[in-house]
Parts: structure tokens; C-alpha cells; sequence
């Protein structure tokens, strides 16, 4: 019977999982278009399986990945993000407006700082990972443009070292550069389908990556309400 009870109280006092807010689009950067809301983040539900995997019980994942999000469209979101119950929030943003041949990744860096410092308390913000995106595999979608795709390289290489910085300047902020590893040789084509999206195997590449991030972060836990 001692046993029972002793084994009862250590589930009731067991502090409660960590939350982890996942919110952003896909991280392939495309135009409107190329949306595709069954395949978004499915990345998400297997970093929820890796977390559980690393260690049952003590993570739980919230999905808020909405498919075309932008830094715009978030910030319209701002006061239920702050809301929302998280400990580690989860940001792939920046794959829309990368599409965007005039796009300028200071001035999108910019309006990024602006999102992430209002979702959070100034006094206690919360732990953040800006996933870095990948480029489209413009093969895949149409004719092969190999100037296109040295183009679009190079914006999103600049959108990420944009990211970098902007994770430097502010405190418990990690950038995710999932793009350095990402494979430039023929495998390129399998982490992605019809050039604008993820593959299954794009998705566990970058939901391992993130499963890694998440574990190494010190997040301190919270109080039983």
C-alpha cells in the first residue's frame, strides 16, 4: 500500500511537461502559390514523437504552424501568441516574403525583432529557435533555371545570416541553420516535393534538428498551478 501511495505522490508532485509552441509556415521559401496546407509543418508531429522518444512524458507540443504565415500576419496575432502557454516557442517564418525577388532580409529582420519582442515579457521571454529556411528545389517545379536558383540560394544564405544576427542581439534566442548541413549534391532533391515543399524525408531532417535544439535549451520548470 506504501508503495502505491509513495508511487501516486511522485506522479502528482512530477513537475508539468515543457511546452513547446510551434508557429510560422513551411520552411521552404516559396510565393503564395506554392502553399500547401496538408504539408506545412509536418515536421511538428515528429518532433512531438522525437521529444517523447528523448524522454516520455516530459515535453508537450503545441502546433499553432499556419500555412502562408508571415512576420505580418503573426504580428496581427501578437496578443494570442502572448497567451498562449509555452515555454520554448518554435519560429519558422520568412519562406513567403523570401519568394519575393525584392525582398530585403534587414528589413525583414527588422520587422522579426519587432514580433519577437512583443510576444514576449521583457522581464522572463521565452526561450525562442528561429529555424532558418532552405531554398526551393526550382528543378522540380518547372523548367531548370540554374541562375534562378543560384539567385534564391543566395537570398535565403542572407535571410539566415540576417536570422543569426538578430538571434545574437536578443536574449533566449537561438538561430537553427538547418540550410548549412542541407545537402547541395543530388539529395537536395530528395528533402523536397514538386520544388516548394518539404518531403517526409525534408520534415524528419528538420524535425531532428529541432528535437536537438529543444533537449539542449536549460528551461526552467514551471510551477504546478
Amino acid at each position: 500500500m506504501w508503495l502505491l501511495f509513495s508511487a501516486w505522490m511522485t506522479a502528482a508532485l512530477a513537475a508539468p511537461p515543457t511546452v513547446v509552441l510551434a508557429m510560422g509556415d513551411g520552411l521552404v521559401a516559396g510565393p503564395p502559390a506554392a502553399v500547401a496546407p496538408e504539408v506545412a509543418a509536418a515536421w511538428v508531429t515528429s518532433l512531438a514523437d522525437c521529444l517523447d522518444e528523448r524522454s516520455s512524458g516530459a515535453y508537450s507540443v503545441t502546433d499553432r504552424a499556419t500555412p502562408g504565415e508571415t512576420v505580418k500576419t503573426a504580428r496581427a496575432k501578437v496578443g494570442q501568441l502572448r497567451k498562449e502557454p509555452a515555454d520554448v516557442v518554435v519560429v519558422t517564418l520568412g519562406a513567403q516574403e523570401l519568394a519575393d525577388d525584392q525582398a530585403k532580409a534587414e528589413q525583414l529582420a527588422t520587422q522579426l525583432e519587432t514580433l519577437l519582442t512583443e510576444m514576449r515579457a521583457p522581464k522572463q521571454p521565452k526561450p525562442v529557435i528561429l529555424v532558418g529556411m532552405v531554398p526551393p528545389t526550382l528543378s522540380q517545379a518547372g523548367p531548370d533555371d540554374a541562375d534562378r536558383q543560384v539567385a534564391i540560394d543566395a537570398r535565403t544564405e542572407d535571410w539566415n545570416a540576417e536570422v543569426a544576427k538578430l538571434a545574437r542581439r536578443l536574449p533566449s534566442v537561438r538561430h537553427l541553420d538547418v540550410w548549412t548541413d542541407w545537402p547541395r549534391d543530388a539529395d537536395r532533391a530528395t528533402h523536397t516535393e514538386k520544388g516548394w515543399h518539404l518531403s517526409e524525408q525534408g520534415h524528419a531532417r528538420v524535425a531532428a534538428a529541432v528535437c536537438d535544439a529543444v533537449v539542449a535549451l536549460k528551461t526552467p520548470a514551471r510551477k504546478r498551478p
